[in-house]
């Protein structure tokens, strides 16, 4: 019979794991704009160290930043996830000089998910729970995907549907 591993079973040696994780992480930054519940920031924080996310920039979120919340629902891996906080256009402007731009929103010219070719490095754009992407930053993006929706509703959590589009990129990047 198998038996869960706890956290220690698995992280023995956790000073090793950090230094072995930050030299490989995946070059995809993460764009929070305008999020409003900390919980789906901290679920966002959770997969991003899941998947060595290089960084989260945290942008116009300035309602919600508590960081002693954020850590806690983050279950502590904003310790260990690189991010930045910001309220300024120019920070997020000067990484499109670098990385293609990809917002996680229903608009006119998305596409699935799964209908394009990912490269990095890229900055993936989540947009607001009810209002989504800002204009600001649709205005910037190179792609724009969504998830496609079958049912009644016309929209998914905003961290369930960073979850889904990120392990799909993840798994094409490292094909």
């Amino acid at each position: 019979m198998e038996f869960q591993h706890s956290f220690k079973d698995n992280k023995l040696n956790i000073k090793e794991e950090i230094k072995s994780i930050n030299s490989d992480r995946i070059p995809i930054t993460i764009i929070l704009d305008g999020l409003t519940d900390i919980g789906n920031v901290g679920i966002i924080f959770r997969l991003a160290d899941a998947l060595k996310i290089e960084k989260i920039i945290i942008y116009n979120c300035n309602k919600i930043f508590n960081y002693k919340m954020l850590h806690r629902k983050s279950r502590a891996t904003v310790q260990y996830v690189p991010y930045e906080y910001t309220e300024n256009i120019n920070d997020i402007i000067k990484l499109k000089q670098k990385r293609k731009f990809i917002i996680l929103d229903k608009t006119n010219y998305s596409v699935p998910y799964f209908k394009i070719e990912y490269s990095s490095p890229m900055c993936l754009i989540i947009g607001n729970e009810i209002n989504g992407v800002s204009k600001e930053l649709i205005k910037l993006a190179d792609q724009s995907i969504h998830l496609p929706m079958f049912g009644i509703n016309t929209s998914i959590n905003v961290a369930t549907a960073t979850s889904v589009a990120l392990y799909h990129i993840y798994n094409q990047l490292k094909k």
